[in-house]
C-alpha cells in the first residue's frame, strides 16, 4: 500500500516502521489473543490484559552508494489485570516475558516481502507491567538521485613521484 507507507525507491518499496509495527503487533496479538493491542501509548483506564508496540531508537548507516543498513529497537509492553493495589500477579506477567521471550527468540520476522534479522532480545518485569525490547535490522535501496547529485566532479591529481629536479652549473 504505497499510499501509507511510502514511495519506491529504487525497485523495494522502503519500509516504513509503521510496516514493522503492524507485523510486530500481529505476532503478539496471535500469542495472546485475548489482548487488547495498543500503538505507542495507552490512554488513561486501558483495557488489561493488553499489550503495547512501539517504536525506539533508529538508524540508517551507509553501507554501499545503493543501500543502507537500517536498525529499529522495538519494545512491547505487557499488561496484566491489577488487584487492588494496583499490582499485577508477579506469576502472570513472568509466564507473559517467557511467551514473548520465546516469541521473539527466532532469526528473524517477516514484514511484506523481507525478512528482518532479531537480535538483543531483552526481558523486564517492573511493578504493573513487563517489557521485552529487540533489535530489528535490514538493509534497504538508497535513493540513487540524491546519491548521483552528491558525486564528486573529475580533477586531474598527477602525481609525480621521486622525481629529481636536474641542475645546470654553468
Amino acid at each position: 500500500d504505497r499510499a501509507r507507507y511510502g514511495r519506491d525507491i529504487g525497485g523495494l518499496t522502503m519500509l516504513r516502521i509503521n510496516e514493522i509495527l503492524d507485523a510486530v503487533e500481529e505476532l503478539v496479538q496471535e500469542r495472546f489473543p485475548d489482548s487488547k493491542a495498543y500503538r505507542n501509548q495507552v490512554p488513561k483506564n486501558f483495557k488489561r490484559s493488553s499489550f503495547m508496540v512501539s517504536i525506539g531508537p533508529q538508524t540508517m548507516d551507509t553501507l554501499t552508494r545503493s543501500l543502507v543498513d537500517r536498525t529499529a529497537q522495538v519494545a512491547v509492553s505487557l499488561f496484566e489485570v491489577v488487584d487492588v493495589t494496583h499490582n499485577s500477579q508477579v506469576e502472570a506477567l513472568n509466564d507473559r516475558v517467557t511467551l514473548a521471550l520465546e516469541l521473539f527468540s527466532c532469526p528473524a520476522i517477516q514484514v511484506r516481502d523481507r525478512c528482518l534479522d532479531i537480535s538483543n532480545v531483552n526481558g523486564s518485569n517492573y511493578n504493573n507491567y513487563a517489557q521485552v525490547t529487540f533489535t530489528l535490522s535490514w538493509q534497504d535501496d538508497r535513493e540513487t538521485e540524491q546519491a548521483e547529485a552528491a558525486l564528486a566532479k573529475y580533477y586531474d591529481l598527477t602525481i609525480e613521484v621521486n622525481k629529481k629536479e636536474e641542475t645546470h652549473n654553468g
